[in-house]
């Protein structure tokens, strides 16, 4: 599934990533975003890309904030970034763009729609990521003080949905997929429909 993300030639990916956005941003979830917070990701390895889904979110006055690694737990911890932010490039294992160390650090709980990176998903859900446990780890923890909170949304392109996901019993399931074709709901979130 990473081979076949990396190799789609770049005006595939972008009118994919397009398609993507407009899905997103057309959601009720982001509908009413001025004093919200959105967390998301810097895309790597091809991953479908969500640069213009927090830039609209911040335009319509929503806090953005970026995915730091930590060597302590929560390994992925959230900082607020301003619209145009420099990121700094990491040595660690994944290339990430991280946002500023001093960036104002966010508490996982105060998030209030966090926008997923995987390999893959399925329709419930389930969520393949690069094994690490990053953002199964820091979910988990803002799931048990607020269930149902943050609002969890896998985004990918549509060829990363499966049929059956592997997961296992420490993996938190996004509510909602997002991809350059359709939305897919959990049916526990949403009575089994699919969009």
């Amino acid at each position: 599934m990473g081979a076949r993300r990396a190799a789609l030639p770049a005006l595939e990916r972008s009118e994919r990533a397009a398609a993507a956005t407009a899905r997103l941003l057309a959601l009720p979830e982001l509908a009413e975003v001025a004093g919200r917070t959105i967390a998301g990701y810097v895309a790597v390895q091809g991953e479908l890309d969500p640069a213009a889904v927090l830039e609209r979110a911040g335009a319509r006055g929503c806090k953005v904030a970026l995915p730091r690694v930590s060597r302590e737990a929560p390994r992925l911890r959230f900082h607020e970034v301003a619209p145009g932010a420099a990121l700094a490039a990491t040595s660690g294992p994944f290339g990430l763009r991280e946002p500023d160390a001093a960036a104002p650090e966010l508490a996982i709980g105060d998030l209030d729609v966090v926008i997923v990176p995987g390999v893959a998903f399925d329709a419930e859900g389930r969520r393949l990521g690069f094994g690490g446990g990053y953002y199964d780890g820091a979910l988990a923890m803002a799931r048990a003080g607020a269930p149902g909170r943050p609002t969890l949304i896998g985004i990918a392109y549509d060829f990363q949905i499966v049929d059956d996901c592997p997961a296992g019993a420490g993996d938190v399931p996004v509510d909602l997929v997002v991809t350059d074709a359709r939305v897919l709901r959990r049916a526990a979130v949403a009575g089994g429909e699919g969009g």
